[in-house]
């Protein structure tokens, strides 16, 4: 996508916005973040067919971003690369508003798969990346991605478990006791 595309920049400033808010954008009606993204709310329709469809969108060119730091460890990474880029993206408390925003999508949809459905096909990049590296360590498919998904999702709960308690530091510990327990 062009970054001179009118809806490119909506996402462009959507992403300062999802910043300066620290992830919180669900309390914004509408019309009060098309306010804040100096445009239209028919606008924001327009181009995303609601709020929520901003939000997904959003979030989908944010995992757009993540996705070619992972193609990159895939090409040429080890795990150790792949569990570093995993804890900067998850556990890095720079990253909190895009977290935030990332669980607040996951939820919407939950609520309605078919709206979210890119958003929720992006979803595997990371288990396909850690299933990648297994079977390039020589682990049979099924157990490599078996062991993929209770890291992907583990690490995924336990970021849950940090935002909401606050103990961010106490569950990358747990994330990295799971890793090793898992055989990483």
């Amino acid at each position: 996508m062009s970054d001179e595309t009118p809806r490119a920049k909506l996402l462009g400033k959507g992403q300062k916005l999802l910043v300066e808010r620290g992830g919180r954008l669900s309390d914004l009606t509408l019309r009060k973040l098309a306010e804040h993204l100096g445009t239209s709310h028919r606008m924001l329709i327009h181009h995303f067919g609601s709020r929520d469809g901003f939000l997904a969108a959003l979030l989908s060119e944010l995992r757009q971003q993540e996705q070619a730091a992972l193609r990159a460890v895939s090409a040429e990474g080890t795990y150790e690369d792949a569990l570093r880029l995993l804890e900067g993206i998850y556990l890095d408390p720079a990253q909190g508003p895009r977290i935030s925003a990332f669980f607040y999508v996951l939820g919407l949809a939950v609520q309605d798969p078919e709206s979210y459905r890119e958003f929720l096909d992006s979803l595997e990049d990371w288990t396909t990346l850690f299933t990648t590296l297994g079977e390039r360590d020589g682990l049979p498919h099924e157990a490599a991605r078996a062991r993929a998904q209770a890291l992907v999702w583990t690490a995924r709960g336990l970021v849950i478990t940090g935002i909401t308690t606050g103990k961010r530091r106490e569950a990358l510990d747990e994330l990295r006791s799971v890793i090793r327990h898992l055989g990483y």
